[in-house]
């Protein structure tokens, strides 16, 4: 027969191990919850400003589209009523060519000479250095300030680019006042601004590239369109498509250099969606087509990422597939 004393020990012992292995169990969970808390503690207030400025203008917008307002500002529901009568406007096709023909252009010609800046600069030499940080200098200045500068610049009456034309005898451009040369005025102020923005992601593709690929593609005789077009794009692929639905995306909503530009003109020519959609808004009041169009927008800005999404996986399937 076991002495009490015995009996108590063991039983303390017993507790003091339960409550031990209660604390480790209950210390575990802690440090899972914390470590799975913790980031989307740390997301949460980035989240909300999204959601409050990005995710709920769009869904108002799109829910606003149906509606339409009558007297005493009522609503009623109207369906498809507000799209019917945007699409078959003379003024909205011309601002959806417009818009497309400006998103092709611009996206085409910065991410070409993006490319081609990000190959110049990819060295570690002083002059590359330094010309580097000269490239970057247009997108430290506020689209506002460039517009402004660029302005003054195509002036046709004091402008310097006419003053260059005037003292070789040729003759003055109106530029921004051209209903054939405004456009493409914009196209090149905005292809200044972006095009050593997205250089910057490029070259950030192009260092994550290893070396010693180029030295064995060298090492075989390989010459360098070749390796630009079979080693080094391909390998760009992830920041490529990054850069190309980004662009597209900001070109399809470009505003600011119309609304400081030209204001839709001259002869609604440079009347995109985006121009439209705010001057339907805060010029006309007419807040449901303002809604419409803004929806459209948000369409084809979908579609267009998805195309690109697709269009750039299958090359890179049949790429993989080619290399079996």
């Amino acid at each position: 027969m076991q002495h009490p004393s015995i009996v108590v020990t063991a039983d303390v012992a017993s507790n003091f191990d339960c409550r031990l292995d209660m604390r480790k169990i209950i210390m575990v969970f802690s440090t899972k919850l914390r470590y799975r808390t913790v980031p989307y503690l740390l997301l949460f207030p980035s989240m909300l400003l999204i959601g409050v400025f990005k995710v709920y203008p769009i869904l108002y917008s799109i829910f606003e589209s149906f509606f339409k307002s009558g007297k005493g500002g009522v609503k009623s529901f109207v369906g498809l009523s507000n799209y019917l009568i945007v699409l078959s406007e003379p003024t909205f096709a011309n601002s959806l060519k417009i818009t497309l023909w400006f998103c092709l252009i611009t996206t085409t010609i910065q991410i070409v000479l993006a490319l081609a800046l990000a190959l110049f600069v990819n060295k570690s030499s002083l002059f590359v250095r330094i010309s580097r940080t000269l490239i970057y200098i247009p997108v430290s200045i506020s689209m506002v300030i460039a517009c402004t500068i660029w302005s003054m610049f195509f002036n046709p009456s004091i402008g310097i680019f006419n003053t260059l034309l005037d003292s070789m005898g040729l003759p003055k451009q109106l530029w921004l006042s051209s209903p054939n040369q405004a456009l493409y005025v914009i196209l090149f102020i905005c292809s200044w601004k972006g095009i050593s923005y997205w250089m910057m992601f490029l070259l950030a593709g192009l260092q994550n590239i290893s070396m010693d690929i180029f030295e064995a593609a060298r090492l075989d005789g390989a010459r360098y369109l070749r390796v630009l077009f079979q080693i080094t794009i391909p390998m760009l692929k992830n920041a490529l498509i990054f850069v190309i639905v980004s662009d597209s995306l900001i070109n399809i909503f470009m505003f600011v250099p119309v609304y400081l530009l030209t204001n839709g003109g001259p002869s609604m020519s440079t009347d995109t969606l985006m121009y439209e959609a705010y001057r339907s808004a805060f010029s006309y009041g007419n807040y449901p087509r303002a809604y419409v169009l803004v929806t459209i927008m948000l369409f084809i800005a979908i579609v267009i990422a998805v195309i690109q999404l697709n269009l750039t996986r299958e090359r890179t399937q049949f790429s993989s597939w080619r290399s079996r």
